[in-house]
């Protein structure tokens, strides 16, 4: 078996570095056929030799009853340091998670005597691996007769595959750890297996597909995908809801959702504090939530939707509302309002899971509390102006006012602070 990786060499006994930094190298394992003895059999030596561009011959080491240690603390890094007794030297390795997993389980087996295939290279006569079969990174696929027969290599860390009519997205695909750009736009896919949320990927393009057809968002669950996801494409998806699981990808910073069939946006939209773009033209939306204010989005684009007119009615209802009595409140809801306010960090694990998505994603009254539990009554649609005060780009049809939907907390906010509230917003 042959990888190519980065290598620092090290003496143990002196601790001076035989090579000052790590180099391109390759790092090769095999049996070394010995001489036939007398009765005509032959001894298999386990070696292990590293080739780099200052020693093309390459150093070898023999491994059985000659390792000092393996470290593999952090293998999922990619770092490994394999130390030799004979010489005194540790090999510092950098190198593809998978591969070096790998590398490391084929050595495991040659150490125990177990035969493994990755252990029948012949490594008297192994040789650098050429600067030209450097580890695939980057793969298009624009038609279905250039989908690989053979799989996908593993090191690829950008995947394209557009108009190829796939159906759906194989598991092979998401197991590709090492991905970080993944665009199947321009396809017939339904559903995203769950294991996609595993992936760290910081751009996802699904756009031009059917995922409105299952609604099934069970891959936005991933904790790696949510935490590491900048880019993400769910146009002309023919989506009627907004996604629930997405207001959860705080480091999320352009979103597109043109041409689906949306008419609402969450008040939980307000949780993407990293969000800078955010595509909804075309549309069917009616109104915007006032958590849009909440945001620091750089550019919005609502062009082509069906915004309504301001909403008379609804506005005289809250005018004509009076103080009510205040009624006792749970003791979590003011545990809540009081993080809320003075604004606490929320480190994981110092509050249930639901505290947290409560602080984070229910609604504001106009008087600035946490809103729950709320009735019908208590959602205003269409109410107040939005002043869009962090927006720099602004595309929309000014043929229509946009007014955004407002909730109340009921008896226990006065009509006094919302009638402030309104006209503050009414009346900039």
């Amino acid at each position: 078996m042959k990888i190519l990786c980065e290598v620092q060499v090290v003496n143990r006994t002196t601790q001076a570095n035989r090579t000052p930094r790590p180099v391109k190298s390759t790092l090769a394992i095999g049996y070394k056929q010995s001489a036939r003895d007398s009765n005509g059999n032959t001894k298999k030596e386990l070696e292990m030799v590293l080739f780099s561009g200052q020693n093309k011959t390459g150093s070898r080491y023999k491994v059985r009853d000659n390792i000092h240690a393996v470290h593999t603390k952090f293998v999922l890094d990619g770092k490994a340091t394999i130390g030799f007794l004979q010489p005194a030297e540790n090999l510092l390795i950098k190198c593809d998670p998978i591969q070096l997993k790998g590398f490391l389980q084929t050595l495991r087996l040659g150490i125990d005597g177990k035969e493994a295939i990755n252990l029948r290279l012949n490594i008297a006569a192994a040789t650098a691996i050429p600067h030209k079969s450097q580890p695939q990174v980057r793969m298009v696929i624009s038609k279905r007769s250039e989908y690989p027969v053979k799989g996908f290599p593993r090191t690829l860390k950008s995947l394209t595959i557009n108009n190829s009519q796939l159906v759906k997205l194989s598991f092979e695909v998401c197991s590709l750890r090492n991905l970080t750009k993944l665009d199947v736009s321009g396809n017939k896919i339904t559903k995203i297996p769950p294991e996609l949320g595993r992936l760290s990927l910081t751009s996802l393009h699904l756009g031009s597909n059917c995922l409105g057809e299952t609604n099934d968002w069970c891959w936005l669950r991933g904790t790696k995908l949510s935490q590491s996801l900048g880019e993400l494409d769910l146009s002309s998806n023919g989506l009627t809801h907004f996604p629930p699981p997405l207001v959860k990808f705080e480091n999320l910073v352009s979103l597109n959702l043109n041409h689906n069939l949306l008419s609402r946006l969450p008040f939980s939209i307000r949780r993407l504090q990293g969000l800078r773009k955010l595509h909804v033209c075309s549309n069917k939306l009616e109104s915007l939530p006032a958590a849009i204010e909440d945001l620091h989005i750089e550019l919005l684009d609502v062009w082509g939707n069906d915004f309504k007119a301001f909403n008379a009615e609804a506005a005289q209802q809250l005018t004509q509302q009076t103080a009510g009595t205040n009624s006792p409140q749970p003791l979590w809801l003011m545990a809540a309002r009081a993080v809320a306010n003075y604004k606490l960090p929320l480190p994981a694990g110092s509050l249930p899971a639901v505290l947290i998505e409560l602080i984070c994603e229910a609604p504001k009254c106009l008087c600035g509390q946490l809103c729950y539990a709320l009735a019908k009554e208590n959602l205003l649609q269409r109410v107040v102006q939005p002043k869009f005060t962090n927006i720099k780009n602004l595309t929309y049809s000014r043929e229509h006012q946009i007014y955004a939907d407002v909730v109340i907390c009921g008896p226990s906010c006065t009509a006094t602070t919302q009638l402030k509230a309104l006209f503050s917003l009414m009346f900039p």
